[in-house]
């Protein structure tokens, strides 16, 4: 394992020339020696992810171990161990350090951004890193319902063998929302075959009210049915009961009566006799 600091010629850098928003913060000098940087303390600042896992190969999984929740695995360890290392080895393909040559998180630390290069500030901004990117992937991780750790096991009350599994038929009873879901699901296939059913029903024993029944389902009301047919509300009508009374004999089994021809109505006819004018006598 590399050293951790160098015996090098120091080359001083100042700060007065770059612009810091907190002022608070005290600059450490630091000196740059064939592109490297060297703090105060005589830390050598890493050129890059490969170079900062030689020199400190287990610095990860103790940042990992150190802030891992307590009922965490080790399994759950090793995995968030990978993911963040991972993440310090590439940076996004849309990263704008990219346009500067930059290929992974350790490369981008700046000990002008912050204050200098010794080994405490170089800590704090990889520790940092690591902070920010372990927030997301545990948030992301506490909205999956299957790692919350206050779940119970579906199996710690079912009374199968196998009880680290269940079947659909143990969710259903159980949820009541899926219970109620698959209650609609069953009344809808159930409604649909009905509808089905009367359907050729009507088209078996009366043809020309068929058009009714599309209509009502295209429109869904009775104005716009007719509309929709393009007829009058006494032919409307006249279909309206016709229908009506197939669905009568649909529900009852009762046969299909004749259906009554249009009703026309009578205009009285008078006959009128036309006798000759009497003439008058002169």
């Amino acid at each position: 394992m590399q050293t951790n600091t160098a015996e090098i010629g120091n080359q001083p850098v100042s700060f007065s020339s770059f612009s810091v928003e907190k002022k608070t913060y005290k600059p450490d000098p630091f000196t740059v020696k064939d592109g490297r940087s060297v703090g105060s303390d005589g830390f050598v600042v890493p050129n890059d992810f490969a170079e900062f896992f030689k020199r400190f190969p287990d610095y990860v999984q103790r940042w990992v171990s150190k802030h891992a929740p307590t009922s965490a695995s080790e399994e759950d360890k090793e995995d968030w161990t990978h993911d963040l290392l991972m993440h310090l080895s590439r940076l996004p393909l849309t990263s704008k350090y990219r346009e500067a040559g930059k290929e992974d998180i350790v490369a981008t630390f700046d000990p002008l951004r912050h204050y200098g290069a010794n080994e405490a500030r170089f800590r704090n901004y990889i520790n940092r890193c690591l902070a920010n990117k372990f927030r997301t992937m545990h948030s992301k991780r506490m909205k999956d319902a299957l790692c919350r750790p206050g779940n119970l096991s579906f199996g710690t009350q079912s009374e199968r063998e196998d009880l680290g599994t269940v079947d659909d038929e143990y969710c259903n009873f159980h949820s009541a929302y899926l219970q109620s879901a698959t209650n609609a699901a069953e009344k809808q296939a159930g409604d649909g075959e009905f509808l089905q059913a009367f359907v050729n029903f009507v088209r078996r024993e009366d043809p020309l009210v068929l058009p009714m029944i599309e209509a009502l389902l295209a429109t869904g009301t009775l104005g716009d049915a007719v509309d929709w047919l393009g007829i009058t509300q006494s032919e409307f009508g006249r279909m309206r009961g016709r229908l009506a009374q197939l669905a009568k004999c649909f529900l009852s089994g009762e046969p299909v009566p004749r259906e009554r021809r249009p009703y026309k109505k009578r205009i009285a006819r008078t006959n009128q006799c036309q006798f000759p004018t009497p003439r008058l006598a002169a």
